[in-house]
């Protein structure tokens, strides 16, 4: 029987039986890309399940993760990833350096880490030491609308009655983030309430360059807020506070000891109400 024979017959029992040709299962690609989005969504989890806990209990849980992860070099790849993404991206909604603080004490030491991770950790760390959560915001000065130099201490401190809490407000002209953060503001009824009563006191700093376009935009920020900018670009050094993105929202108690370090304004709102 030639080749062209058994074709044939193959086909005409498959009509006679009304066999049918079996579905391929998903490719590996696919399977992979599976996997990862299960990896991802459980990670995920896991950083909510951080948030819930005490700082101490979380880190505790970090370096369990990171023990675990030291034995297999797939794995610490996977978790060292993750890690970065959810904790220190700054476009992440659960971004929180101080739960990240084990992972680059981890990078510095593990022999699992490669020297590029290591060289990155040993730029990153003083950078997140910076402000840490209790401890007291660090000082800056800056120039108001009006020309006349002061500093973010000196401003909390000119109030009639300290602030039960403070906004640091890193905000850009340009940023349509920024311009949400403040039309939100302006509208939570809360919110407006505790900054007429002098409770909340915003303080919205602009740590670039673009002076001009800084002043032409000031008409949309709220008369209530201190609005000023950084004329010698101190902050843009990473040496008092570490501005990876714009916005950023620091929230500060009466103390001046940071309560939220670069968090989302969500989480800032939570904690002033």
């Amino acid at each position: 029987m030639t080749k062209c024979h058994l074709i044939l017959l193959c086909a005409l029992l498959s009509l006679l039986t009304g066999c049918k040709p079996q579905a391929q299962g998903p490719s590996l690609s696919e399977r992979g890309a599976r996997a990862e989005a299960t990896q991802y969504a459980q990670f995920e989890q896991y950083v909510q399940d951080l948030d819930e806990m005490s700082l101490h209990e979380a880190w505790l849980r970090q370096e369990a993760m990171l023990d675990e992860a030291e034995g297999d070099s797939t794995r610490w790849r996977e978790v060292t990833s993750l890690q970065e993404h959810f904790l220190l991206d700054p476009n992440s909604p659960y971004r929180n350096e101080e739960l990240y603080l084990p992972v680059i004490a981890r990078l510095l030491s593990s022999p699992m880490a490669s020297e590029q991770q290591r060289e990155r950790a040993r730029w990153i760390a003083p950078r997140i030491s910076l402000n840490r959560l209790g401890t007291p915001a660090a000082d800056f000065p800056f120039t108001l609308r009006n020309g006349r130099t002061t500093s973010l201490y000196e401003a909390i401190d000119s109030r009639p009655a300290l602030p039960h809490h403070t906004l640091l407000f890193f905000s850009n002209p340009g940023c349509p983030n920024c311009k949400e953060i403040t039309e939100i503001l302006s509208a939570d009824p809360e919110v407006s309430a505790q900054i007429t009563s002098g409770e909340l006191l915003v303080v919205n700093i602009y740590p670039d360059e673009d002076l001009q376009a800084w002043l032409d935009y000031l008409p949309h920020y709220p008369v209530e807020w201190i609005c000023g900018y950084d004329p010698e670009q101190i902050l843009n050094s990473d040496t008092r506070y570490w501005i990876r993105a714009i916005p950023s929202l620091y929230l500060l108690d009466e103390e001046k000891r940071v309560v939220r370090k670069d968090a989302p304004l969500e989480v800032i709102l939570k904690d002033c109400k």
